[in-house]
């Protein structure tokens, strides 16, 4: 019988930046952003925290090759995302 430990605070912030990305990125509520997640989680077989962390360095732009399953996931939207806000940042 394993004991599960929670997330530590650094990786509730991370997950939490996460999901904000996602919010941010799909317009969706926080609680989908999160089922989101979860799905890739499930998926993947990576922790939370790990694939929350390379969600988050990619949306940075500080991706490494240790986040491909973040990349295999999210890359298409973090570029359409980022071509969207310079289209935006290029009409005003």
């Amino acid at each position: 019988m394993g004991y599960h430990h929670p997330p530590s605070d650094r990786s509730r912030k991370v997950i939490d930046t996460a999901i904000g990305v996602l919010v941010g990125l799909r317009g969706c509520s926080p609680d989908d952003a999160f089922a989101e997640l979860a799905r890739v989680v499930n998926q993947t077989g990576i922790g939370i925290g790990t694939i929350a962390s390379g969600l988050v360095a990619l949306a940075s732009g500080s991706s490494s090759a240790e986040h491909a399953e973040a990349f295999s996931a999210w890359g298409e939207l973090i570029r359409c995302g980022r071509a969207g806000a310079l289209a935006d940042a290029i009409t005003f």
